[in-house]
């Protein structure tokens, strides 16, 4: 994920994670630990979980300007991959073109 953030921070596309019920110095130090410079989002009690029906980790949620879920990825993923990166390139690309 940091690789992607990194590749794509000219875009008109933001990383965020989110951390499910646990403490922010913990996740802190992983993300210091880790290299990461994309936001990390602190879930402690599990709303933002509840609210999207995550029930197993990881889970990748893409979410448009409008805050519509349009794609779910379950488990873990290879986020700078070519076949990524293409996805997410056609998913700006339908967004700046309205469609």
């Amino acid at each position: 994920m940091e690789r992607l953030h990194r590749q794509s921070s000219k875009e008109q596309f933001v990383l965020l994670t989110v951390d499910v019920r646990e403490e922010a110095d913990k996740v802190r130090r992983f993300a210091r630990d880790n290299g990461l410079s994309f936001p990390i989002l602190l879930d402690t009690s599990g709303a933002v979980a509840s609210m999207y029906g995550v029930r197993a980790h990881p889970v990748a949620y893409l979410i448009d300007i409008d805050g519509n879920v349009i794609g779910v990825a379950h488990g873990y993923r290879e986020w700078d991959r070519y076949e990524m990166r293409a996805l997410i390139r056609s998913l700006l690309s339908k967004y700046k073109s309205g469609s």
